[in-house]
């Protein structure tokens, strides 16, 4: 069953999941939080689609005439909103064949320190703050603590603080028309790869301001497998209130890890998608166990390789939770997991591919 509340789904498949890392198979959720920490450094017209249906296109093949220019420039506007404004956005989250979940998002991004709070409005009153570069987590069922990062990811997707222009060799960029979302109008924009190894994603862009008011990341097949959606725009909140509340909370110390650049020579990755580059390569040293990672990414998707001293299964594990895929299996004496948001055939091919000494 895919889990669809972010703040359960960090909470379970990441802090949970460290100490049972080194006790048992379960090592999945360890090296999902990774990958997110890792990320910190470095359809239709009708807006009224139902979850389960498909995004309809004439686009079945593609070509640099597709690249909309005006797209591009609509879609890095979009990018220096959602970094330089201030705003509240309720919305709502919902994964493939699950329940939605509601959200709220308080935003101040004018000033030198930007602020940001995103609330679950459903269960617990689970909370994520952004302050000085810092990113807080304040859990109800297990410790808080705090990282060091510049946004919270669990708002908006990698693909909204993408550099679009350099993206053009990769990716089609098309102008849908108009849509409408939280009462107000929209430009739709497809993002589309060139090739078949990896997912797409159709963004609705509010005309007036360029927020991003509707994501929807989109299968091979058109399906929509995860959909982001606003529904109320407030630009009026009380801004001093918001700053005020930031700066009384006590918040928990920053999460240690032990971060070293790795020089291993015994692996290594033979084949990538197209537009993949490696970005960082470094060894984690977690609780007396090594964990050599290679973090890769094209812009938009991205990835991890994860290589440890093998565990005590030979078992091959394959996980896809929404956009997540999580491939584990062991080579040797080693024990490799892959974590990207591909699809799990791209993520197989680079696992096959790894060559080893």
């Amino acid at each position: 069953m895919i889990q669809t509340h972010f703040f359960s789904d960090f909470n379970n498949t990441s802090r949970l999941s460290l100490r049972q890392y080194f006790n048992r198979v379960k090592i999945l959720g360890f090296f999902f939080f990774l990958s997110c920490f890792i990320s910190f450094l470095c359809y239709a017209d009708n807006s009224n689609l139902a979850f389960s249906e498909t995004i309809n296109s004439s686009v079945e093949t593609s070509s640099p005439l597709l690249i909309d220019r005006s797209a591009v420039k609509l879609l890095n506007k979009m990018k220096a909103s959602v970094l330089d404004n201030d705003y509240k956005l309720y919305f709502i989250v919902q994964d493939e064949d699950e329940y939605p979940n509601s959200y709220q998002y308080t935003y101040v991004g004018s000033k030198i320190n930007k602020k940001g709070a995103l609330l679950s409005l459903e269960g617990s009153a689970k909370e994520i703050i952004l302050n000085d570069n810092i990113v807080s987590y304040f859990l109800i069922d297990s410790a808080s603590f705090s990282i060091a990062a510049n946004r919270i990811i669990e708002v908006f997707p990698d693909v909204i603080y993408s550099d679009f222009d350099s993206l053009i060799p990769n990716y089609d960029f098309i102008n849908l028309g108009k849509g409408r979302v939280a009462n107000r109008s929209c430009q739709l924009i497809r993002i589309i790869s060139k090739d078949k190894d990896r997912y797409s994603y159709v963004i609705w862009i509010d005309d007036e301001n360029f927020l991003p008011l509707r994501i929807d990341l989109l299968d091979l097949n058109s399906k929509i497998i995860n959909q982001k959606k606003v529904l109320v725009v407030d630009f009026d909140f009380n801004k001093q209130k918001f700053e005020d509340y930031i700066a009384d909370r006590v918040y928990p110390i920053l999460y240690p890890i032990d971060k070293e650049d790795s020089d291993r020579k015994d692996w290594q990755v033979t084949w990538l998608p197209k537009g993949f580059k490696r970005i960082d390569t470094y060894n984690i040293n977690f609780q007396e166990s090594n964990i050599d990672t290679q973090h890769f990414t094209d812009g938009i998707f991205s990835f991890t390789i994860n290589v440890s001293k093998r565990t005590q299964y030979d078992k091959v594990n394959l996980s896809i939770q929404g956009d997540r895929s999580i491939y584990s299996y062991n080579q040797g004496n080693l024990n490799i997991i892959i974590i990207g948001n591909l699809p799990a055939e791209t993520i197989k091919q680079i696992a096959y591919h790894l060559k080893f000494k």
